[in-house]
């Protein structure tokens, strides 16, 4: 372990090998997607804009919590809620690479506008109903069985009249069209900070490394106060972990069973069905 993370170590303290990382290695659309989930927003372009810092073997401390209550019998009967924390006092886990990064972006914003709102007498908008049976025939024709049913279920409608005092007002939205893409528009640009955790792993142990990554960015969540929503976007997590394996240990049946090529796409898989990043680097 120590020759390959001394070596990619002074790789990483050179700007051209790790701009050359994240953006062809790792890419920055498997970064970013590890980062955000876009929901109103669809992604245009995607640029490095900066390496705003770079930390080598950062460590972070995970803070104890206590939680409890405190009770007194006398000289009277009270209790209070307690909670303490005590910083430092846990689990320690390193980044071997720390790289705050900040994405520029290029978004068309798919959210539509709303166009006109139409209000009406539910009832007579059905054209009228003889009784209730008659409503909900009509009814069943706009909307599923199961919101019919949960409609007369929660508001306890057993009469045309239920009906008219509880349910009887409607309400329809009309959308326009979301706007078309103008990539020179300056509310399409923003710009979304990332921090990037490189570990490295020396030995093709799937399951170590892929429990030192989620334990890692499990302390470092909890040890950060971050916004779970910035500029339109969800923020899945603010560290992207990305583990680091020499290539030179992939051949075949290195995992029994397996060509090289299917380790080194399983494993990818594996970490990014867990939100993270796999890699391997040739030269090392």
């Amino acid at each position: 372990m120590s020759a390959f993370a001394d070596q990619m170590l002074l790789r990483f303290l050179q700007d051209a090998f790790v701009s050359d990382f994240l953006t062809n290695k790792i890419g920055l659309p498997v970064i970013f997607s590890a980062a955000y989930d876009l929901t109103d927003l669809e992604l245009q372009e995607l640029t490095l804009a900066s390496v705003d810092r770079k930390i080598f073997q950062s460590p972070t401390f995970e803070s104890i919590r206590i939680t409890g209550s405190h009770e007194r019998i006398t000289p009277s009967s009270e209790r209070s809620q307690m909670e303490r924390q005590m910083k430092r006092y846990g689990r320690l886990v390193w980044a071997e690479v720390q790289l705050d990064l900040s994405l520029a972006t290029k978004v068309h914003a798919t959210a539509m506008p709303i166009d006109s709102i139409r209000t009406a007498e539910l009832i007579a908008d059905l054209g009228g109903v003889a009784s209730l049976a008659d409503l909900r025939t009509k009814l069943l024709v706009r909307y599923a069985p199961s919101v019919v049913d949960g409609m007369f279920q929660a508001l306890r409608i057993t009469t045309i009249e239920d009906f008219k005092e509880r349910m009887n007002l409607l309400v329809q939205l009309f959308f326009k069209p979301a706007p078309p893409f103008d990539p020179n528009d300056p509310k399409n640009a923003r710009t979304f900070p990332v921090t990037v955790c490189v570990k490295f792993q020396a030995d093709l142990n799937i399951s170590d490394a892929l429990q030192t990554a989620k334990l890692c960015r499990a302390v470092m969540e909890k040890e950060t106060d971050f916004n779970p929503a910035l500029d339109g976007a969800e923020v899945k997590s603010p560290y992207v972990v990305v583990t680091v394996y020499p290539d030179s240990l992939v051949k075949d049946n290195a995992i029994p069973g397996l060509t090289a090529a299917q380790i080194r796409a399983q494993v990818q898989s594996l970490f990014a069905a867990e939100g993270m990043v796999a890699d391997f680097f040739v030269g090392a």
